[in-house]
């Protein structure tokens, strides 16, 4: 068997899974362009390490030889080949990536600067649609994409729920939306110039948002509002963030009305649309403000015995 006809076959079968696999695909192929149209069984481990490791973080490299071990040992399983060609040991990472959780008012300021962002006449995304699309992510928590793929077929505003679609694990949702942001995206559908293209969001020229628009954009007004990172994390702070702050605002929030966080939590990974809980307690990231509520909830548990929701 050849290896681009192995690997079209791990994509296909992963997909058949309900996982969307992009990641792995383009893992894949990439590795099937390097080493060219062989045979499945002569793919050497020299050339294996070389696509792993050629000048890639350690991350990549993980992430590559997850990918790859997946892959041969499906065939080896299979007995397609005897042994699979990886190598022994993958470097460490030793800085987890942590995602950059946005004050309220850091929120507020990117909403102040958004008009002067747009400011290019080169933009196609005006500040009026720019706002919007900044507030509908932060009270909705939904990801880019899934905002960006938004149709009006898929809003049913008199009863202020979303259908979500074509998501990262293929599974389909309903999201409710609340007063505030019901409110904004009437708003906008209603200066919308023209009706002709089917997205909520869309460019000037009636044409739908590409995800390397808004990134740009936002690594823009990232600039202009002044907001950095104050840890030691390299990675700057992105639109993709502003997921993760819905998520730990929504835990300050219970926090603050009493609520059971821990019985809480299964809803609040349904409406992100995971798959399971693990998945949304990545998100949970322990910002000082969170950690304050967190603490007073245990010293007061501590100091009554009564947990709060119960």
């Amino acid at each position: 068997m050849k290896l681009a006809e192995a690997i079209e076959i791990q994509i296909a079968r992963k997909r058949s899974a309900s996982c969307r696999y992009s990641e792995g695909a383009y893992v894949l192929r990439a590795f099937s362009r390097s080493i060219g149209d062989v045979q499945l069984e002569h793919v050497t481990p020299d050339a294996v390490k070389l696509f792993i490791g050629a000048g890639r973080s350690a991350n990549v490299q993980r992430k590559r030889h997850g990918v790859l071990r997946s892959f041969y040992e499906y065939w080896a399983a299979r007995g397609e080949i005897s042994k699979p060609p990886l190598p022994s040991s993958v470097p460490k990472v030793t800085r987890m990536f942590v995602p950059y959780i946005y004050t309220r008012a850091e929120i507020e300021k990117l909403l102040t600067v958004t008009p002067l962002s747009q400011q290019k006449c080169w933009c196609t995304m005006s500040a009026q649609t720019f706002r919007t699309l900044l507030l509908f992510l932060y009270g909705t928590g939904l990801r880019l994409g899934e905002a960006l793929r938004l149709e009006y077929q898929h809003l049913n505003m008199a009863e202020a729920l979303l259908t979500i679609e074509q998501t990262k694990f293929y599974k389909s949702r309903l999201v409710p939306i609340g007063p505030y942001v019901h409110r904004i995206l009437a708003n906008h559908l209603a200066q919308q110039k023209t009706k002709k293209a089917s997205f909520v969001f869309q460019s000037e020229s009636g044409h739908p948002l590409k995800l390397d628009t808004v990134d740009g954009s936002f690594q823009r007004l990232r600039r202009l509002a002044g907001i950095v990172r104050s840890d030691s994390m390299t990675y700057k702070p992105r639109v993709h963030d502003l997921r993760h702050t819905f998520a730990v605002h929504r835990l300050i929030t219970w926090y603050e009305q009493g609520k059971d966080v821990q019985q809480l939590l299964p809803a609040l990974s349904t409406y992100l649309g995971h798959v399971n809980l693990s998945a949304t307690q990545q998100y949970l990231t322990m910002t000082p403000e969170l950690l304050q509520k967190a603490s007073e909830r245990f010293e007061q548990y501590a100091l009554t015995g009564v947990r709060h929701g119960r």
